[in-house]
């Protein structure tokens, strides 16, 4: 984040602007640490962005105007500021991953860091951003993105400002600000269909550093003239109001940034338009805050890696207290960082290009450090029995069968195999289907059936109504699309004889931002549906799937989804393998340190629904079989395998493994083929 202490465009030191920045920090630190009421503390890092904007864009314009800016400088100076604590808190991430994690997830962690290294860690975290990504709290290099924004920034406002000043300086703040209203009106429409590159990716951010670039370049165009008094008050006032309200109104399942973030922005804006009022001379300037501020760059890199590996420590969410701890103890480090490795390079007087050229060869050999550990896979010599576990873990999400952006089905023979001698049977649904996808395989070619796999995720196979997810909105009709491709591929293929409906069927109705609901078309929702109407569209369109099979000549079986976890079995497992890692967990307390390779499903309302639903369907139509799983899986209704020796049966809370899916289906018996 914004590391710039070079704070007013005179370069005085402001301390309000530190204390801006503390206010800042503390958002952030609070809201991930779970602090509970700071649920729109993420909007810290959009103060920071407009901070940057303002101290930078103000430097920059500084020296346009007296004939003295230098590329070679300003990066010199942003190397001098940025890089040194990045180092620093990169180098403990890569040391603590070989400690602490598996070998897949230290090869992701190493991927991210080599991302960052480059500045792009935001364009990797929103290209990997996919239904099986690994969650993002548990990435100890995530707190990236937002300096990978910012690197971009400056890679390009420089280069902008300068141009127009060679042609008409008078030009710069209103093309900024053209600038500014095209990026929030792009992050406005992204919104609607792509919300994590709104989230991730600059032309969606742009306008956050712009205004603040902007305010900066019109304060010294008019060389800032003193306002009223009771004007600057009340714009303090108000910058304040703005700028706290999202803090504890926003939430993590509202559209952002976009049009929410505005009231940051434009109350950051505002506070820092007037340096003189009240609330900037008294509150932001009082010491504890500026102190906070001025380690708020350091305190940023630090706080989320140890949040990220207490809960890798924990196997899931800690104890809300536990984290509060652990936000606090980054402190420590982070004023460690400031004054012993910030500081001390901030005052270096080494020329430019000497200076640039050592940091280039730091940065060429962290990113080499990061990739040995990314392309080595995590040097899995280290815990080869988990390594194995982990490359079973990989199968379904390599699965080509199951498609991601794409609306029409894999034909390849792999996944579409309709030998002209022997009848087929072929599974449609989502990623729990095709989770289930080996098992059935190997049992259907055992019976002497050929296999076709058709699947997409978070679509199940339903007929006159779709999954919308409020993160992923174009979703919807993708699945539409999709579904209606694979019901003509269905209907159409003589050779199917079987077609098998699984899902995660509960999935629509716990009707949130993260799981959605259905909806009979996919136009944009701004509402969740009734209990009652989702009822009545699952058994419709599930009804309309199973009949428009049947008027086919198809035999149709429906399988009730697979136990699901409140925690990740995979987590568990590899906290059993890693000694550091469970010593960690046992010192910790933490609740799932033990891997006894059995646990009670999760219980939520939504699955004992959904089983409803699909009990009263199959009764109804006459044919229909319906498998339940569980029974394979379960010795009883508090006790579900996740693992059985060392063969992974789950690959997370809910997606089963090859082996899981082979034992699932172990009493599954299709009809004799006949000759």
């Amino acid at each position: 984040m914004c590391a710039d202490k070079l704070t007013s465009l005179d370069r005085a030191y402001r301390p309000d602007i530190d204390g801006l920045r503390a206010l800042a920090i503390l958002s952030v630190v609070l809201y991930h640490a779970g602090v509970p009421g700071i649920s729109g503390g993420f909007t810290g890092v959009d103060i920071f962005f407009v901070l940057s904007g303002y101290l930078i864009g103000g430097h920059i314009h500084t020296e346009l105007r007296a004939g003295s800016f230098s590329y070679l400088r300003f990066y010199r100076r942003r190397a001098k500021r940025i890089l040194p604590a990045f180092f620093a808190a990169l180098a403990f991430v890569l040391l603590a991953s070989l400690l602490l994690l598996s070998p897949f997830e230290a090869a992701q962690t190493a991927r991210s860091a080599f991302a960052a290294t480059l500045s792009a860690s935001n364009i990797l975290f929103w290209m990997t951003a996919n239904y099986f990504a690994p969650k993002s709290e548990l990435n100890p290099v995530l707190m990236t993105w937002s300096l990978g924004v910012e690197e971009q920034f400056y890679a390009v406002i420089p280069v902008l400002m300068v141009l127009l000043a060679r042609i008409r300086r008078n030009w710069i703040l209103p093309a900024i600000l053209a600038v500014c209203a095209l990026s929030l009106c792009f992050a406005w429409g992204e919104l609607r269909h792509s919300p994590m590159m709104a989230f991730y990716m600059l032309p969606a951010r742009a306008w956050e550093l712009g205004i603040g670039v902007a305010l900066a370049v019109a304060e010294l165009n008019r060389k800032r003239q003193a306002l009223p008094v009771p004007l600057a008050e009340s714009m303090s006032m108000a910058g304040m109001a703005l700028l706290l309200a999202p803090i504890f109104v926003l939430t993590a399942a509202m559209p952002f940034p976009g049009p929410a973030a505005l009231p940051s922005v434009l109350g950051t804006a505002l506070l820092l338009a007037v340096p003189a009022s009240l609330i900037n001379r008294r509150l932001l300037s009082l010491p504890m805050l500026t102190f906070l501020g001025r380690v708020s760059y350091s305190w940023y890199l630090w706080h989320w890696p140890l949040l990220a590996f207490l809960r890798v420590v924990y196997g899931g969410d800690p104890p809300r207290l536990a984290m509060l701890l652990m936000a606090a103890v980054s402190l420590g480090p982070a004023i460690l960082s400031y004054s012993l490795i910030e500081q001390p390079f901030r005052r270096s007087t080494r020329p430019p290009a000497p200076l640039l050229l050592r940091y280039a060869l730091v940065g060429i050999a962290f990113p080499a450090a990061c990739s040995a550990v990314w392309l080595t896979h995590g040097f899995p010599q280290r815990f080869p029995a988990l390594a194995g576990m982990e490359a079973a873990e990989r199968t379904l999400k390599a699965d080509p069968c199951l498609v991601g952006e794409n609306d029409q089905p894999n034909l390849s023979p792999a996944c579409f195999d309709l030998a002209a001698n022997r009848p087929s049977v072929a599974i449609w649904g989502d990623s729990h289907a095709a989770a289930l996808a080996p098992g059935l395989r190997a049992g259907a070619n055992a019976q002497g059936y050929g296999f076709v796999e058709l699947g997409k995720n978070s679509c199940a196979p339903l007929t006159g109504a779709t999954h919308y997810v409020p993160l992923e909105p174009l979703r919807a009709a993708a699945c539409t699309r999709f579904n209606r491709n694979a019901l003509t591929l269905l209907q159409a293929s003589r050779g199917i004889r079987i077609v098998i409906l699984a899902a995660s069927w509960a999935a629509p109705f716990n009707r949130n931002w993260m799981d959605g609901w259905l909806t009979p078309d996919s136009a944009p929702q701004s509402s969740t549906p009734s209990l009652e109407t989702s009822r009545q569209l699952f058994t419709e369109s599930l009804t309309a799937s199973i009949r428009d099979l049947q008027a086919a000549g198809k035999q149709v079986i429906v399988v009730e989804d697979t136990p699901n976890f409140d925690f990740d079995p995979m987590l568990t497992i590899r906290t059993a393998h890693i000694p550091a890692r469970r010593a960690l967990s046992f010192w910790f307390g933490a609740a799932d340190a033990a891997d006894p390779g059995v646990a009670p499903p999760v219980a939520e309302s939504s699955i004992p629904l959904s089983i409803s639903l699909l009990e009263q369907t199959a009764a109804q139509l006459p044919g229909v079989t319906l498998l339940d799983p569980k029974p394979a899986l379960c010795t009883s209704s508090t006790e579900c395998a996740y693992r059985e020796g060392n063969r992974l049966l789950f690959i997370d809370s809910s997606h089963l493994s090859p082996e899981g899916a082979s034992r699932a289906l172990r009493d599954l018996r299709l009809p004799a083929v006949q000759p």
